[in-house]
């Protein structure tokens, strides 16, 4: 069952960073997609906008947020931090590489930001899983 969580959590994330205009996903529910099977990949390499708008802001923490899911969803499912830190950066990268070819903007930077939600993730649960050691170490 753990697995076909991760599963659909996965797709969603193929959807939503596949989807030809993030735009007109969100405000109106349009999915579509459009391959460019010679994107520049200079794109890629961008710095981050120098004008920071809200819908910028809301973008970048919907990253965080999803990877940070996503690594919970492999926290219930792998023990080992290490793979699971492998596992969400290697598909936060596929999926920015994937973007340039749905025609969307995918940049390094934004591996950044996934990479935050994977590493808040990761930490919390090492939180967790220290503290309730030292309550068992207590208990005995």
């Amino acid at each position: 069952m753990r697995s076909l969580f991760i599963f659909i959590w996965c797709s969603a994330i193929l959807i939503l960073t596949s989807t030809a205009s993030f735009h007109d996903l969100i405000h109106f529910g349009v999915v579509s997609f459009q391959w460019d099977s010679s994107p520049s990949y200079s794109a890629f390499f961008s710095p981050f906008p120098a004008g920071i708008s809200r819908d910028l802001m809301v973008q970048k923490l919907g990253h965080v947020v999803v990877f940070l899911v996503l690594t919970v969803l492999l926290l219930t499912k792998f023990r080992s931090n290490l793979l699971i830190l492998f596992m969400a950066a290697s598909f936060a990268a596929l999926t920015e590489v994937l973007q340039l070819h749905f025609t969307r903007g995918g940049r390094l930077f934004d591996i950044g930001f996934d990479l935050t939600g994977i590493l808040i993730a990761i930490g919390i649960a090492r939180f967790f899983r220290i503290k309730q050691k030292r309550q068992l170490d207590l208990g005995n």
